[in-house]
This record gives structure tokens, sequence and C-alpha cells, in this order.
């Protein structure tokens, strides 16, 4: 199979595919004549994007410890825990407004967003979880 092919499947450059072949594969797994990737080759490839997939199924938390309120109520400055340590802005649910304060620590949930890191109070992952259940349900 050509990498052209597979990179249309994964949505992905063929260039990229290369760079995963290399990683993966062996150089039994690709002929350089006809430049095809081997079924065993494939295979190896489509292991690596099915526990990519995995990974980014899992959301990531991270400790972080409370520094200030920001003018903002919903949003307050944190200390990041974990390295690099530094200062993030954490939202917070209006529930537990009333019990933030100063060096509480707590687990914040990682959103990544165009390559932007944003961090959100565990219990909004929860609440979120809890209402697809329910629309579940329903439907």
């Amino acid at each position: 199979m050509k990498a052209k092919e597979l990179a249309e499947k994964y949505g992905v450059t063929p260039m990229q595919i290369g760079k995963i072949r290399k990683e993966m594969c062996s150089d039994e797994d690709y002929c350089t004549k006809t430049r095809e990737i081997s079924d065993l080759g494939v295979s190896k490839i489509n292991q690596y994007f099915e526990k990519r997939d995995d990974e980014i199924l899992e959301p990531k938390f991270v400790r972080v410890q409370v520094l200030d309120p920001m003018p903002n109520p919903l949003f307050w400055y944190c200390k990041l825990l974990e390295k690099p340590v530094r200062k993030v802005r954490v939202n917070v649910p209006h529930t537990h407004r009333g019990l933030m304060r100063k060096n509480l620590i707590f687990k914040a949930q990682v959103i990544n967003k165009g390559g932007e890191d944003f961090y959100r109070h565990e219990i909004i992952y929860q609440r979120e979880i809890i209402r697809q259940e329910r629309i579940k349900k329903v439907y």
C-alpha cells in the first residue's frame, strides 16, 4: 500500500506517514523500488493510530494550587504543581466559588485546543459525563 493511500485514510500527509513508518517499521516492511509498504508495515501503522486515538480520548488531569481570584469570578489564577511550574488560569464553576481559598490544592482538567492549554475544575468534567449519561438514557 502506498503512503498516500494511508495518509488519506487517517487524514495526515504522506510525509507524516513516512516518519511514522521509519519509527514503527523495519527495513523489510518497505520496498524502496516500488515505494510500497508491506501488509505487516500497514498493520504496524494501524496499531500506532489506534493507540494514538485511545490517548486522545482519555482526559488529562493536573494538580493546581489557588493563588488569586481574577476580575471574572469564574476564573482563578492557580499555580501548576507539575512540571513546568507556572501560573495558569483555571475555570471554576459558580457553585465552587465560595469554596475557593488561597493555597487550596485541587485537580484540574487540561484541554488542548488549537495548540493552547486551557484548564477547568475537575467537577465540570464530572458533571459533563453525568449529563451525557442522562442524554443516552433519554434517547
